[in-house]
């Protein structure tokens, strides 16, 4: 028997209720102060059932990591149809491509940014050999076809990418927090200041990268 099989033969509807209190708790307490006690009260099922389905703490959390990071590729396979060439537009589409998956799936991307920010120390070897194909394959759809003609002679358009996503990366996640909590309404407004503010980073940046 597969290592879940017992796990994917209940209902959706059961799996849906297990899964979202696991989310929940990781996204709320990160791998180490999770409880499985906690999740277990709000699953509503014996303690022994999570690890009959799951075998420990450990691979509960790579499973649903495993899932985030699908539903991560997922979202941006659905949003990548008509890409820009201009290295600061494509960012800024990636980021709206992101934030659809912060407004349809709130805690389940709060878990997914946390385990890559403060990966678990337990688990930092096994991440990092599981997920490579993820990452390169995220910066290479970044990169494709961008017009390089626009970079003033010299620059190195690697570095001048990573630069562009650190500034991104540092507006997107001072409002994580508040992008998780605000109503649908809400959440529209929050998205265009978000976009507003980065293009405006985005304008001095091109300054110094741009002819």
């Amino acid at each position: 028997m597969k290592q879940f099989d017992r796990f994917q033969k209940l209902t959706p509807e059961h799996q849906k209720r297990i899964l979202d209190a696991c989310i929940e708790e990781f996204a709320e307490h990160g791998y180490e102060r999770a409880s499985t006690n906690e999740i277990v009260k709000k699953a509503g099922i014996p303690k022994g059932t999570l690890f009959y389905f799951f075998g420990s703490k450990k691979d509960l959390y790579l499973y649903i990591l495993d899932m985030a990071v699908l539903h991560s590729i997922e979202r941006m396979r659905d949003f990548y149809t008509d890409p820009p060439a201009d290295l600061f537009d494509r960012l800024l589409y990636h980021s709206q491509a992101r934030m659809q998956f912060v407004l349809s799936e709130p805690r389940l991307y709060r878990f997914f940014y946390q385990a890559f920010l403060s990966t678990p120390a337990e688990l930092k070897s096994e991440m990092q050999n599981r997920y490579p194909a993820y990452f390169a394959g995220s910066q290479q759809l970044l990169l494709k076809d961008i017009d390089l003609l626009k970079f003033k002679e010299g620059v190195d358009v690697n570095q001048a990418y990573q630069l562009i996503h650190l500034v991104a990366e540092g507006v997107f996640n001072r409002y994580l927090p508040e992008l998780s909590r605000v109503d649908a309404a809400d959440s529209l407004r929050l998205v265009d200041r978000i976009i507003t503010e980065v293009k405006g980073y985005f304008e001095l940046l091109k300054v110094g990268l741009y002819r």
